[in-house]
C-alpha cells in the first residue's frame, strides 16, 4: 500500500469514528496514523461536556498505561549504561524494599515487573499526594499487599509492578520519576508535548474524562491520577506527539535509534517471549502479536474516563493511535483497530468459531470468577452463554465505590476450549481457562487479568 492509499483509507476510519461519537457516549476523540514521515490525523467531538471546546490534534489526553512503554524504554537505556540488570533482585537497588511474602521479596526482578509476572496484587490505587516522596511512599505501602502468585509463575496484568519499576528509576538516576522520563525518553526522542502534572496541562486545550452509568454521561472526577501512580499511567500528551513517539520503533528509524538504545536492548524491548493471551505475548512493556507473519506492537490505556490505544507495525513503518474521553471509549478503539488492521493494512487477525457442543462444554465453566477489580459471572440462560462483569470498586482511588454491573454479553466456547465473544471472536481477545491438578477449571485469564473460580455453592 502506498501513501495515497493510506490517506484514502484513513478518511474511512475517521468517518466510522464520527458515527461512534454521534451515538452520544463518547464526547470526543483524536486519532491518527503515521506512515514513515507522513502523518494523518482526525478529530471529532468536544473536550468536556460541561465546558465544551472542539477536540483538535493538539488536544491533550491522558494515555494511561501506554506510559508503561516509556518506562520500559527508560529501563533499557539504564541497562545499556550498565546501571541496571533485569535479572538482579530488586533489593539490590531498593535495600528497604519489603513485601508480605519474604521469598518473593528476595526473588523479584525488573524483568518480572516489565512482563507482568511479578505475582504482586496488580490493581492497587492509592494517592500519596504530589510531593517528591509520593512514589517512595507508594512502594513502601506495598509491603502490606498480598502476594497473589510466586514471581515468574503466571502473567497477570500488574499496575503496581510499574510503581516499583518507577521507583527503581528514581533511585538509580537520583531524580524524580517524571524528570527521569524526560531525560531518558522525551528529550532523546524530541518529544516536547509529554506532560504529567495538572498545572502543566491547565493552560492547554485538554480533554476531561467522562463516565457512563445507567445510560447517563457525566464528567469523571478526579481528573488526575495520583502522582504515585505516574509510572503505571501518568503521561498526558496529544496524538501528534504519540505518533512521533511511535516512529522510534519503525524499522526505518534504526540509524536514529542506534544512538539511543543498543540493538540487543531494542530486541528485548519488542520481542514477545511470555504468553499474554492465546494470540499475543508480552515483551518488555509491549504486547506483541503476529498477524499473517507481521509483528504488531500494541498497548492500550485507561484512566478515569479516558481510553486510548497505540498500535505499531515496525516492519511497515506504520503506526496508529486513538485517544478518547469516555469510559465507553473501548467501543471506538475496537472499531479503530478493526478498520486499521483489516481495511487499511489488509491483514486478517485469527478468529475462532464456536464449538458444535459449546453449551455442553459450558457446564464445566459456568460460575463466579473472583478478580481484583471486578468479578465475572458466567452463566447460561435461554440456551445461550453469557458473561457479566461485577465491579468491586477501588478505581480511580482506593476507596472508590463500584460501578454498576455490566450488561450481559453473549459468549461461546471455541473448539480449542477458549472463551470467545460472539460479536468479536478474535483469538487475541479470547479467554483461556486454567485447570487444577484434578482437571477442573480453577482460573480464567481474560483481558490479561486472572480470575479465580469460586467454589460451587
Amino acid at each position: 500500500m502506498n501513501l495515497g492509499d493510506y490517506k484514502n483509507g484513513f478518511s474511512n476510519v475517521a468517518a466510522e469514528l464520527e458515527k461512534v461519537v454521534s451515538e452520544g457516549k463518547i464526547p470526543g476523540l483524536s486519532c491518527g496514523i503515521r506512515f514513515g514521515e507522513s502523518v494523518e490525523t482526525a478529530t471529532c467531538g468536544v473536550t468536556n461536556l460541561n465546558h465544551p471546546l472542539e477536540v483538535n490534534d493538539d488536544t491533550f489526553f491522558q494515555i494511561g498505561s501506554i506510559t508503561k512503554t516509556f518506562v520500559a524504554l527508560a529501563v533499557m537505556r539504564l541497562v545499556d549504561r550498565g546501571r541496571l540488570d533485569l535479572e538482579r533482585p530488586l533489593r539490590d537497588y531498593l535495600p528497604s524494599f519489603k513485601l508480605s511474602d519474604g521469598e518473593a521479596e528476595k526473588r523479584l526482578t525488573m524483568r518480572h515487573l516489565l512482563t507482568h509476572t511479578s505475582g504482586l496484587k496488580g490493581d492497587y490505587f492509592k494517592d500519596f499526594g504530589y510531593g517528591n516522596d509520593a512514589l517512595e511512599n507508594m512502594v513502601h505501602s506495598m509491603s502490606a499487599l498480598p502476594q497473589i502468585n510466586p514471581p515468574g509463575k503466571i502473567l497477570s496484568y500488574c499496575n503496581s509492578g510499574f510503581y516499583v519499576a518507577g521507583r527503581v528509576i528514581e533511585v538509580i538516576t537520583g531524580k524524580p520519576f517524571e524528570e527521569a522520563i524526560c531525560e531518558l525518553v522525551s528529550k532523546p526522542l524530541d518529544l516536547d508535548k509529554i506532560r504529567f502534572f495538572p498545572e502543566e496541562i491547565i493552560t492547554e486545550r485538554f480533554a476531561v474524562g467522562h463516565q457512563v452509568e445507567r445510560e447517563q454521561i457525566s464528567v469523571a472526577r478526579p481528573w488526575h491520577i495520583g502522582r504515585a501512580m505516574h509510572p503505571a499511567g501518568g503521561i498526558v500528551t496529544n496524538v501528534k506527539d504519540l505518533l512521533k513517539y511511535s516512529a522510534f520503533y519503525f524499522a526505518e528509524s534504526f540509524p536514529i535509534r542506534s544512538g539511543i538504545i543498543s540493538e540487543d536492548s531494542f530486541k528485548a524491548l519488542t520481542t514477545g517471549r511470555i504468553d499474554a493471551s492465546p494470540a499475543s505475548r508480552v515483551a518488555l512493556g509491549w504486547f506483541v502479536e503476529e498477524i499473517e507473519g507481521i509483528k504488531v506492537l500494541q498497548h492500550g490505556g485507561g484512566t478515569n474516563g479516558q481510553i486510548s490505544l497505540l498500535i505499531i507495525v515496525p516492519d511497515l513503518n506504520f503506526s496508529a493511535a486513538i485517544l478518547t474521553n469516555s469510559s465507553e471509549g473501548s467501543k471506538a478503539t475496537s472499531v479503530f483497530t478493526r478498520i486499521v488492521i483489516e481495511s487499511l493494512l489488509g491483514l486478517s487477525p485469527a478468529s475462532l468459531a464456536p464449538a458444535n457442543d459449546a453449551l455442553k462444554r459450558a457446564e464445566k465453566i459456568v460460575g463466579m470468577y473472583i478478580g481484583e477489580m471486578s468479578d465475572l459471572n458466567i452463566f447460561k440462560e435461554d440456551s445461550k452463554l453469557f458473561i457479566r462483569e461485577i465491579p468491586r470498586g477501588g478505581f480511580p482511588e482506593e476507596d472508590s465505590k463500584p460501578a454498576p454491573p455490566s450488561l450481559p454479553q453473549e459468549m461461546s466456547i471455541s473448539e480449542e476450549g477458549f472463551l470467545i465473544d460472539q460479536s468479536e471472536p478474535f483469538l487475541s481477545s479470547a479467554g483461556e481457562f486454567m485447570l487444577d491438578p484434578s482437571g477442573e477449571v480453577a482460573k480464567l485469564r481474560i483481558g490479561l487479568r486472572i480470575y479465580k473460580k469460586a467454589a460451587s455453592q
